[in-house]
């Protein structure tokens, strides 16, 4: 089996979507020989690599995803079912012009109710991704959107959509990151919509996707949380001991346009300056695993006598014990690890109030969140949650079968039957 997949990062770097497809694959193996081809598209253009397993292919060395995918030959493609996004979109028509089996799966587990939230300022928020340098490779990112509609444009040209539809189109494209309606971006491309609850099968039966290629997975990306927090260590009791560890959880909010530069750089001096005046707090900063730069946070810190650790590549899980609490901000799925696990958590607003993630709230309710708005009364409340016991609110178990459906480490498993079972039924076609 060739799975054909589109991803922004590049699969040796853990992030929520390459987590997710390699749980597909790992679930597929059991049963299946199966090789993955991953499209890589960033603005820094990588080499091709090729192994036993998977091919890593760059899009800067081709033209359209006709040209790939007859070249590379996949089984069936998987996507993000997203119109507006030009490359997962680029290989949806190329997959439905080729007749490849197209697989569509959803990342985030919140509705579109949360999303219109992130929505505002859109406009001011893309301008900013437009204008401010890519640190990794320091070029603008507005060439290479440039190269992505050229690249979506030459795949209709391929498949002979007259030239006026497709620049009445690619207009539409461009003006739809501006002032679109989120609800319209999504299609009934797909041979097959992998939905990871029961809240997303109704959302998407309201506009307009086929019920009869909708299967509900759960979302993969939880598996291995499952386990995970089967196993970890972590006290419900009070934290008695000094100093209290403290690790700060960064999220990539200048980075993809949601704030500026001298916001972000503003904010987190600020925070380390409150920090490092306790005595009795040991800080550290767990940064984003592909968005955020090591160099940048070692800016911030380099000038502190007392010496502050970065991790990176680690996963929060795998250091959680180290620590007694955590600070975060903006809005990530990692937030929903922590409530479920249980894990205390400082939630700083900064003067704006952001969209709390899927089981937070109840977590605030349970109490051992809190949020703060104000950051000269963050030490007090760093000292008064280490001071609470952990207890779960009564609605957790019910609120989690909403959003994750069944957490119990198998959606993957059901992915990778969903998979065979639509591939045996276009084989017998």
């Amino acid at each position: 089996m060739r799975i054909f997949v589109t991803t922004s990062n590049h699969p040796s770097k853990n992030s929520t979507s390459n987590i997710i497809i390699k749980n597909f694959i790992k679930n597929l193996k059991e049963n299946n020989s199966v090789y993955c081809i991953w499209f890589l598209y960033n603005q820094k253009k990588n080499n091709m690599s090729e192994n036993s397993d998977e091919t890593i292919i760059d899009i800067h060395d081709y033209n359209d995803a006709i040209e790939v995918l007859k070249k590379t030959k996949p089984d069936c493609i998987l996507a993000n079912n997203n119109q507006y996004a030009t490359i997962d979109h680029a290989f949806s028509l190329a997959a439905k012009f080729l007749k490849i089996p197209l697989i569509y799966n959803k990342i985030v587990d919140f509705t579109d109710t949360d999303e219109k939230e992130v929505s505002e300022n859109k406009f001011k928020r893309i301008m900013k991704k437009i204008i401010v340098k890519n640190p990794e490779t320091n070029q603008h990112i507005l060439p290479f959107i440039l190269y992505k509609n050229k690249f979506l444009f030459k795949t209709k040209n391929k498949m002979n959509i007259n030239l006026y539809s497709n620049i009445k189109t690619q207009i539409e494209h461009i003006m739809f990151n501006f002032i679109g309606d989120p609800k319209k971006r999504f299609t009934n491309l797909a041979d097959l919509n992998l939905i990871n609850n029961e809240i997303w099968l109704k959302k998407f039966k309201e506009y307009g996707i086929d019920e009869k290629k909708m299967v509900i997975t759960g979302n993969p990306y939880w598996d291995k949380y499952f386990e995970i927090f089967k196993k970890i260590n972590l006290s419900k009791n009070q934290v008695m001991h000094n100093p209290i560890k403290i690790l700060i959880l960064t999220t990539p909010l200048f980075e993809h346009g949601f704030w500026s530069k001298k916001q972000r750089d503003t904010i987190i001096r600020k925070l380390i300056g409150i920090l490092i005046k306790e005595k009795d707090f040991l800080f550290a900063f767990k940064i984003h695993p592909t968005s955020e730069h090591l160099k940048t946070y070692e800016e911030f810190t380099e000038k502190n006598s007392k010496k502050i650790k970065i991790y990176q590549k680690e996963s929060l899980w795998d250091i959680a014990d180290n620590y007694d609490i955590v600070i975060s901000y903006g809005f990530s799925m990692i937030h929903t690890e922590i409530a479920i696990a249980g894990y205390r958590m400082v939630f700083c607003n900064f003067d704006q109030k952001f969209r709390l993630m899927p089981l937070v709230d109840l977590a605030i309710d349970s109490g051992f969140v809190k949020i703060c708005n104000n950051l000269e009364e963050l030490p007090m409340q760093i000292h008064d949650l280490v001071n609470k016991q952990i207890k779960f609110n009564e609605k957790f178990d019910n609120e989690i079968k909403k959003f994750l459906y069944k957490f119990d480490g198998n959606s993957g498993k059901r992915v990778s039957e969903a998979i065979q079972l639509l591939l045996k039924n276009y084989e017998q076609k």
